[in-house]
């Protein structure tokens, strides 16, 4: 995984100007170049919905993995599987049909950056969903279960065992983004340019920090199912 460019507008050499223009894009995850005065700025975006007005009704819609929790161990032994469970928190109007999931990670020295995807393909249920069905509606409406994406990330590389710490971030995405990568879900350089669009948030980490990886912890569980690893919030 290499977390790419994902705007076609960006930034200039920062030894020449330490601002921007349309050659070079922005390091930084979510800015844009002010062509204006040369600079990368926040960009103006929507991080709160996935879709926003949703659809009344719809059949067969790719949906992203807007926000749930995500249950994993935060201490792994080096070259073992670490599992992984995400519940999504969806709205009682959507009816889950099938769901995917991507991971993918890189590892510079002892840190690894890795993402997790999900997605789901859903219809609405009888009398359709309400304008907020994608966006930050009341955690009390949330509903879980019956849709667990369980998968195990791999604790070693082509060099062996890791030893040291990978950030594992669930990424804001929208349901228009996920559709393109559901698409083609092996192209990752798609999926970064989709994840570089948005800032990096800390709702979107498990309890905020890396997961630690050494030889000295113990193995981890196969599954985190009937509550073998905690669980976190994500997105709220």
């Amino acid at each position: 995984m290499a977390l790419g460019v994902g705007l076609t507008i960006g930034c200039a050499p920062r030894a020449q100007r330490g601002g921007c223009n349309e050659d070079q894009p922005c390091e930084t995850r979510g800015e844009v170049c002010d062509l204006d005065v040369s600079e990368c700025v926040a960009a103006n975006l929507d991080v709160d919905a996935a879709e926003t007005p949703a659809p009344g009704m719809f059949t067969d819609k790719t949906i992203a993995f807007h926000r749930g929790e995500i249950c994993l161990p935060l201490e792994v032994q080096s070259g073992t599987a670490l599992p992984v469970l995400m519940r999504p928190c969806l709205h009682p109007c959507v009816t889950v049909s099938q769901f995917e999931f991507r991971h993918l990670f890189e590892c510079l020295g002892s840190r690894c950056d890795a993402l997790a995807l999900a997605w789901m393909v859903a219809s609405s249920a009888d009398g359709g969903c309400p304008a907020d069905a994608f966006d930050s509606f009341d955690s009390s409406q949330c509903v879980y279960g019956g849709t667990d994406i369980e998968f195990q990330m791999a604790t070693e590389t082509s060099n062996g065992p890791i030893s040291g710490t990978m950030l594992l971030e669930v990424p804001f995405l929208t349901n228009e983004d996920i559709t393109a990568i559901a698409g083609n879900p092996g192209d990752t350089a798609a999926i970064d340019e989709r994840v570089h669009q948005y800032p990096q948030q800390q709702n979107r980490i498990p309890d905020g920090q890396s997961v630690s990886i050494l030889a000295s912890h113990p193995a981890p569980p196969v599954s985190c199912a009937d509550g073998a690893c905690p669980c976190y919030p994500i997105g709220f």
